[in-house]
């Protein structure tokens, strides 16, 4: 069989690269027909234009061209190993592997989730997306206030989920007025902080007086860091829920030795891929947030702005970069030409 696969294959440059599949199934795998795939507007556009931090770390081998992309799909299992006992050949899934129009997945070690109903589809590729945020809401210690800087997916994500699931009191902050919009069309408490010099009264007006005990930083902007540790109140945290796109300057005595901070590193490997009895895991993440998308609890509706052919994704990128508040999810079509 002939399946088509998304590559980044060199700066500002991604192919969809096609390639024989002879091979039979393992008796652990099944195999999937993807419909739908979501862009990630932070790692594959750091990715594609090459500001990703790991292409000048020899320590992060992965991160050289090429590099397939993406890692949230929904399809129909096409095909089962015969050590399957729990899918079955027609079943709707969602799970986290690359833009490809075929994956073959095990089960046991790879995340899949069921979907009863196709009508659901576009909505579930967000659950990867809810996965990586919950692991900064998790990874807070702290009560009261929750400041989360950046209104993309990934932060709206994980403002909706403390919220929702921790039930903290949220303010979202942006200096675009349509994610500041987007935030409030998903239920949340977001102000537009790009002319604020003093954004920090006005988080003390906010929160009546109290303050922010968490910040969550959301952008991946290096010098956003050091400005999160400048709003949280002391004994407060910082989450670092984005991947920084280069190296951050922190004034380490002000801003977390005087002020008994605990800066947080809320990569999604703090957590492991399994875990028992609905520890915490990725797997346990996806689930709670499945459910809670297709409950509506979540709500991932107004994300999604173009659905696109796997060949007009170069065009997709360039917007994320160029007109990012125009274009959030972009949903890949496996079946448009």
């Amino acid at each position: 069989m002939q399946v088509r696969e998304v590559f980044f294959t060199d700066k500002r440059n991604c192919q969809v690269l096609t390639r024989d599949d002879s091979a039979n199934l393992s008796p652990d795998s099944v195999r999937i027909k993807n419909r739908y795939s979501l862009i990630s507007p932070g790692t594959e556009l750091a990715l594609w234009t090459k500001t990703h931090i790991g292409f000048e770390d020899p320590d992060i081998a992965w991160c050289r061209y090429p590099i397939k992309a993406g890692y949230s799909s929904v399809g129909t299992i096409e095909a089962v190993g015969s050590n399957i006992k729990d899918w079955e050949v027609g079943q709707n899934v969602v799970h986290f592997q690359t833009h490809a129009d075929f994956s073959v997945l095990d089960p046991k070690k790879d995340i899949i989730l069921p979907l009863s109903e196709p009508s659901q589809m576009k909505r579930a590729l967000f659950t990867r997306f809810a996965q990586i945020s919950f692991t900064a809401a998790q990874a807070s210690n702290c009560s009261g206030f929750a400041l989360v800087l950046g209104g993309g997916i990934i932060g709206n994500m994980c403002a909706q989920i403390m919220n929702q699931f921790f039930d903290r009191k949220i303010i979202l902050a942006d200096i675009s007025a349509n994610r500041v919009a987007l935030a409030e069309r998903c239920g949340l408490n977001a102000v537009n902080n790009s002319s604020d010099s003093n954004f920090r009264e006005t988080l003390q007006d906010l929160t009546g007086g109290t303050g922010v005990s968490t910040v969550v930083e959301a952008t991946g902007v290096n010098s956003m860091v050091s400005y999160a540790l400048e709003l949280m109140n002391v004994h407060g945290e910082t989450i670092l829920l984005s991947s920084t796109r280069g190296l951050a300057e922190i004034n380490v005595y002000k801003l977390i030795h005087r002020k008994f901070a605990a800066l947080i590193g809320a990569h999604e490997n703090r957590y492991p891929k399994f875990a028992d009895n609905d520890e915490p895991s990725h797997y346990y993440f996806a689930k709670t947030a499945l459910e809670g998308i297709l409950s509506e609890k979540l709500k991932v509706e107004p994300f999604i702005s173009d659905i696109i052919s796997p060949y007009e994704m170069n065009d997709a990128y360039e917007a994320l970069l160029n007109t990012p508040e125009q274009h959030i999810g972009i949903i890949i079509d496996w079946e448009r030409k």
